[in-house]
């Protein structure tokens, strides 16, 4: 068992992104001895690390020193960082815990606590989760990976509060306790093989949110999900399951209903046609939530009132504009070849694609079956070749060398009642800051043609 860090407890922060900045902070009101380094310097890491220093942390930039590592009593991870990196390495060597910043907050969560992990949803689910469990008039905190630290909200939980994670599985590889009242994983499909360097291995990380769950927690899986089916070993929780195909115990569909069936709660959620957002994967989206929801008592018809209005988070499948008849979809969460396919297949008319940026190891030739429905792609970023030699054949391709010239020959090659969709199935770090900045170039070229 880690002992939790106190008064004079000397703990190392490795990186100085959002969720290190949060963990430092909280170390430090812990009365810690904290130390943080970070291996670059931009500017916004510099002002971080003034901050920091001038409430007696100290920081280094640039680089890591093994001295910061070997003298510390335990080792907080920010999720950019991978288990290989040298400063890891060096703490492994010393017998020195290393956690991430989620399992370092949730030793001192006095709330219940929802884990929700997969390849595609998460923050989507999470969002849902949190609007229902409010309109039940329960309170309730949203954080982890969807953009809050868990660290950064701690003196807002109460014992009473319910406290919904979203959880990558950057932030499980390192776990060593963590674990949650309800936990549920939501779909593993190929993604960030680039860092965990196989599927095996990223769906073990994805498994770890069941290793320290106790027998009275719930687990909650896509029962229409291989790989969730394979972590049936992994899991001592009481089980549940969400299906669109079959009736299982916890939530799924049957006919046009969305149904509850839990030990303790069941009813119509409700039906397909009242949902805001009505493609198929929304449906396994809102029954996940209701499910989750229901494990905490709201009724199944609250949850289906937020569904009913749940209009989705931006740069998920987000409408943005219709220009001569073409409809322009923002889809820059995605990062996935699977999540690319659900896009595609949810788009209102034949798409023209914008794809590419980095790739994290997507097996692109899945989109060749989609040919019926995928008009033609334009490729940008640094594996946009990729994509091409995947797609080469199966429809016609462009390449763009930026967003904007992307939005333009894609607009040209679209017709009226067809869909430019902005779906790269790749990382935005070759082009951009982040998946938000990337959408919101895309939203603001598109604006600007009906200017």
């Amino acid at each position: 068992m880690i002992c939790r860090p106190g008064p004079g407890t000397p703990v190392t922060v490795l990186g100085l992104a959002r969720s290190g900045i949060a963990a430092a902070r909280f170390l430090q009101r812990l009365g810690c001895v904290v130390r943080v380094s970070e291996l670059s310097r931009t500017p916004a890491v510099l002002q971080a690390a003034r901050d920091l220093e001038q409430a007696g942390a100290l920081v280094e930039t640039g680089g890591h020193s093994r001295g910061f590592i070997e003298g510390s009593a335990l080792v907080v991870l920010s999720p950019g960082i991978p288990l290989s990196a040298p400063p890891v390495c060096w703490a492994a060597r010393a017998g020195i815990p290393v956690v991430s910043e989620l399992e370092l907050g949730s030793w001192y969560c006095a709330g219940r606590t929802v884990a929700v992990t997969g390849s595609n949803g998460k923050s989507t689910v999470v969002s849902m989760v949190g609007e229902i469990l409010r309109a039940a008039g329960k309170d309730t905190v949203v954080c982890g990976n969807i953009g809050t630290p868990l660290c950064s909200v701690l003196d807002r939980i109460e014992p009473e509060t319910h406290v919904v994670l979203e959880v990558s599985s950057f932030q499980l590889e390192p776990s060593l306790s963590f674990h949650s009242q309800v936990a549920c994983v939501l779909n593993v499909t190929d993604n960030h093989l680039d860092r965990h360097g196989s599927f095996a291995d990223y769906l073990a990380a994805k498994a770890r949110l069941f290793s320290y769950q106790s027998r009275g927690g719930w687990a909650v899986l896509n029962a229409d999900d291989a790989g969730c089916s394979s972590m049936d070993g992994e899991i001592r929780a009481q089980r549940v399951s969400f299906s669109r195909t079959k009736g299982v115990s916890g939530a799924f569909l049957r006919g046009s209903e969305l149904r509850l069936n839990l030990p303790a709660l069941a009813g119509t959620i409700c039906r397909v046609e009242d949902l805001a957002r009505k493609g198929l994967h929304d449906q396994e989206n809102g029954l996940a939530a209701a499910c989750i929801a229901g494990l905490l008592g709201v009724p199944p018809e609250i949850s289906g009132q937020v569904l009913s209005s749940f209009k989705g988070l931006p740069h998920r499948q987000e409408w943005v504009a219709q220009r001569e008849g073409v409809t322009f979809i923002n889809d820059s969460k995605s990062t996935t070849v699977a999540s690319g396919i659900r896009a595609i297949e949810a788009a209102p008319g034949p798409v023209v694609l914008i794809a590419g940026g980095r790739d994290k190891g997507g097996d692109f030739s899945r989109l060749r079956v989609l040919n019926s429905k995928l008009k033609a792609a334009v490729l940008i970023g640094e594996d946009g070749p990729k994509i091409a030699h995947s797609l080469k054949g199966a429809v016609p391709l462009k390449k763009a060398q930026d967003l904007r010239e992307a939005v333009r020959t894609a607009f040209g090659l679209a017709r009226p009642g067809e869909c430019v969709l902005l779906s790269p199935m790749c990382t935005s770090f070759d082009m951009f800051r982040d998946f938000e900045e990337r959408g919101e170039k895309f939203v603001e070229v598109v604006q600007a043609m009906g200017s």
